[in-house]
C-alpha cells in the first residue's frame, strides 16, 4: 500500500473523510533526493548513532546550524543567544521531555506537558530580544525553527513545523504563500506534537512499510510521515522534476498528483474547469487508483 489515510485537525476537516495520501513512494523518492533533505535524513542518523555515547543535549551546538538544510529561517545570532550556558538547563529538559516516540508522548502527564509549553515560550522570548523585540513579545516562526531542530535530536516526536503543514494538520494559521516568512508562535507546538503522534500511530503498518522500503537514508515510520507531511503540504509546489505535481479534486474526491504541463497554481485545480479532455481524464485516472487503494 501506498496511500496512507490522515485526519486534519481543523473544524472544517473534522467530519470529513480522511485525506488520502497517494503514491507515498514515488513522493518520498522525489523529496529524498533534494541536495537539504538528503543532508539533514543522514545527519539525523548519525544523531542516533551518536547519542548511543553521548547526551543528546550535547549534540545541540550541531544541530543548530543542521537545521538550516532544511531551509530554517531562524539567524545565528539566535542561535547565539540559544547557546548560552544558563540555557542548557532549559533544552537539556525540553529534549529529556521529547525524547523517544509516539508512546511516550502521548503518555506524558499534563505537567510534563506544560514544561514543554514553557521551555518552547521562554526559547521563544530569546528569540525575540536577538531580533531586537520586546521581551515576551510575538514571535512569529518559533514553532517552525525550534522544530528544525528538535527533528534532528527527538525525529520520532517532533515534525517539521512550517507552517503549511501546521495549516495542513489543524487550520491553526492561513495557508502560507512562501516559506521564508514563518508565522506560527510557540503556542501551536504542543498542539502540533499531538496530531502528529496521533498520526502516526493511527498510520503505523503503512508507515512501517514504507520505512522498510525506503532506501536512500535510515527514516523511521514517523520520519516518513514528517516527509510526507512536508511534500503533501507544501514540497509538491517546489518539486517540478521531472514531472509537475498538482493538487487535483474532482468533486469530493482530491490529492495531489503529477501531471505533465507547466507549473500549475498551488491551490486546487478542479477537474470541471480543464479544457483538455486527455489530460482531464488521465487526472481522473489518477485521483480513481489514489482512491481505491486499500
Amino acid at each position: 500500500m501506498s496511500t496512507v489515510l490522515l485526519r486534519r485537525g481543523a473544524p472544517e476537516h473534522r467530519d470529513a473523510p480522511p485525506w488520502r495520501l497517494g503514491m507515498a513512494r514515488a513522493k518520498l523518492q522525489v523529496r529524498g533526493r533534494l541536495p537539504g533533505a538528503f543532508g539533514f535524513d543522514l545527519a539525523t542518523a548519525s544523531y542516533r548513532a551518536a547519542r548511543r555515547s553521548t547526551p543528546l543535549v550535547e549534540l545541540l551546538p550541531m544541530a543548530l546550524p543542521g537545521s538550516w538544510m532544511v531551509n530554517n529561517k531562524v539567524p545565528s545570532p539566535v542561535f547565539f543567544r540559544w547557546l548560552q550556558p544558563h540555557t542548557r538547563e532549559l533544552w537539556a529538559e525540553l529534549i529529556d521531555l521529547l525524547d523517544g516516540d509516539s508512546d511516550r508522548w502521548l503518555a506524558r502527564s499534563s505537567s510534563e506537558r506544560a514544561a514543554v509549553a514553557a521551555a518552547v515560550r521562554n526559547l521563544a522570548a530569546l528569540d525575540a530580544a536577538a531580533r531586537g523585540g520586546p521581551p515576551g513579545g510575538p514571535t512569529p516562526g518559533t514553532a517552525a525553527g525550534l522544530s528544525k531542530v528538535l527533528a534532528l535530536l527527538c525525529p520520532d516526536t517532533v515534525p517539521l513545523m512550517d507552517d503549511a503543514a501546521i495549516h495542513f494538520a489543524l487550520g491553526a494559521v492561513p495557508p502560507p504563500n512562501s516559506a521564508d516568512t514563518p508565522t506560527a508562535g510557540p503556542e501551536h507546538f504542543v498542539p502540533m506534537l499531538d496530531w502528529f503522534a496521533g498520526a502516526v500511530q493511527s498510520a503505523a503498518p503503512g508507515l512501517t512499510a514504507l520505512a522498510r522500503d525506503y532506501t536512500l537514508a535510515p527514516l523511521s515510520p514517523a520520519q516518513i510521515l514528517d516527509r510526507l507531511l512536508w511534500f503533501e503540504s507544501w514540497g509538491y509546489r517546489v518539486c517540478r522534476q521531472p514531472t509537475p505535481w498538482w493538487w487535483i479534486g474532482d468533486d469530493e474526491r482530491q490529492a495531489i498528483v503529477p501531471m505533465p504541463g507547466p507549473a500549475p497554481t498551488p491551490a486546487r485545480v478542479s477537474l470541471t474547469a480543464i479544457a483538455d479532455l486527455t489530460w482531464r481524464e488521465t487526472a481522473r485516472a489518477a485521483l480513481e487508483a489514489i482512491h481505491t487503494d486499500a
